[in-house]
């Protein structure tokens, strides 16, 4: 065994093996979401993309795939489970992989209570007035997701993920077969008009486009369970790949089937009705296809409230494990060897942010400030991974070097994500400037957080997320 490796004592193993290829592959799936985004990041899209919002939603998943390239090749070179925060580390030491880190959280931790539990209360809350005019209704309905998230993932990745695996197959196949009926069904009404940006003022199509990466984020975070998975420099970017392409063609396919069967000169009123998605899969498919699709959204949210504290957890647990967070967040269950204190703490927050918000400003416009916010952290911590990657790229010799791979996309998805960071902080009108403001002060407070540690853990700030886990030696 190489005396390189790192030295790990047993409570703070994870799981290796736990996985294969294709809970791989439905982690990252789950983690995008498509059924829950129809209920509520695509009408994010819509609100500001009106009649383009396909344009949107493409254009989203092609700067997507060029962002996720760097997830592609570190996982072939690195396993990690602090993902982002490791690709920081790697490339550009240990203070930068902190920051690094901890943007890439204020996605998740914020998107995780916007998605899973504001978008889970939010579609049922605007199912009917009867419903929304219940006080405080969205409180019990916040706390189902919340309950289903906290005990999947306390109770192990094996069981969270055979759960995605099989409830995202059937989500595929009916997303697909329902979208491409409603447009084959509207037959002169298609028009490639919705892929222009004529009559389409562009700053806010700009900001649209961070609830449409957004819409696409989870498909690089798989790398968070790489030291969980069977041969993970080989099934993390197969299943990188693999669910980019399912993700692709599932929210596409329903944007542009969206926007046709509403009118794209009307999208306006698609943005502010309740539950659109439903009222268009009830004009085609009746009261049978409504149900189906509400099912298949809402499961959408639960599954997500399983699929993203799975990746979040391991970012605060590698974090713990280096030094660089309490220690304490590094341990794992006896039994179930997750990281269940940092599953707990990252329940919690994501309680209080939905409730905090859902009480002045109701949870559907909570979930729009929140996705936002995140969609900020999102664009933010891939521009920083992709700008670190390039460097380690030059310096590692585990695969041979591509100047294609390993600098030029890089450096192009860097390039397009810094104008769409720029705009998010313009021409928006209260509540929806406070995600900007927001998102600002947690990148202010984790700098303040960073200066102490360099201050009072310098030699653990140093080595952050610098390791590759691929094997470990394990002490009692």
């Amino acid at each position: 065994m190489d005396t390189n490796e790192p030295v790990l004592e047993s409570k703070f193993q994870l799981k290796k093996g736990a996985v294969g290829k294709w809970h791989a592959v439905f982690q990252a799936y789950t983690h995008v979401a498509p059924s829950g985004d129809i209920g509520i990041l695509l009408t994010g899209v819509a609100l500001f993309a009106l009649g383009a919002s396909p344009l949107a939603v493409l254009l989203s998943w092609v700067i997507y795939l060029l962002m996720v390239n760097t997830n592609y090749r570190f996982s072939q070179r690195v396993s990690h489970a602090g993902g982002y925060y490791a690709i920081g580390g790697h490339g550009m030491g240990g203070f930068y992989g902190f920051m690094n880190g901890w943007i890439y959280l204020l996605d998740e931790m914020i998107i995780y209570p916007s998605f899973g539990l504001l978008g889970f209360a939010s579609v049922i809350f605007l199912l009917s007035p009867a419903i929304s005019s219940i006080p405080f209704i969205w409180v019990p309905l916040i706390l189902i997701p919340f309950a289903t998230g906290l005990l999947f993932n306390y109770f192990g990745i094996k069981p969270s993920l055979v759960y995605l695996l099989i409830t995202a197959t059937v989500e595929v196949i009916f997303l697909l077969s329902t979208s491409w009926y409603i447009i084959f069904t509207m037959g002169p009404a298609n028009t490639l008009s919705v892929f222009s940006l004529s009559g389409i003022n562009v700053i806010p199509f700009i900001f649209a486009l961070l609830y449409g990466i957004e819409a696409y984020g989870g498909l690089g975070t798989v790398i968070g369970i790489s030291e969980e998975t069977k041969q993970s420099k080989l099934n993390i970017p197969r299943a990188i790949i693999i669910a980019a392409i399912l993700a692709g063609a599932t929210l596409i396919s329903a944007m542009y089937a969206l926007t046709i069967a509403w009118g794209p000169t009307s999208m306006t009123s698609y943005a502010t009705s309740p539950d659109p998605g439903l009222i268009i899969w009830h004009r085609f498919f009746g009261l049978p296809g409504e149900i189906i699709l509400l099912f298949f959204i809402l499961n959408g949210y639960i599954a997500y409230t399983v699929a993203n504290p799975i990746v979040q957890s391991r970012v605060i647990y590698a974090m713990a494990r280096d030094g660089v967070f309490p220690r304490w967040f590094a341990v794992t269950h006896k039994k179930y060897k997750t990281p269940y204190r940092a599953v707990i703490l990252v329940s919690i927050i994501a309680l209080i942010v939905s409730m905090g918000l859902s009480f002045p400003f109701g949870p559907f416009n909570a979930a729009i400030i929140t996705g936002a916010m995140a969609g900020i952290g999102l664009v933010s911590a891939h521009a920083m991974s992709s700008l670190a990657y390039i460097r380690y790229a030059r310096k590692d010799n585990k695969i041979k070097y591509s100047i294609v791979k390993d600098a030029i996309i890089p450096l192009a998805s860097l390039i397009i994500l810094i104008p769409i960071i720029i705009f998010a902080f313009d021409e928006l009108t209260w509540p929806y400037i406070l995600s900007p403001i927001l998102a600002g002060l947690w990148v202010l407070g984790a700098f303040i957080f960073g200066l102490y540690l360099y201050k009072n853990k310098r030699k653990d700030l140093k080595n952050a997320g610098s390791e590759d886990f691929s094997e470990v030696i394990t002490t009692d």
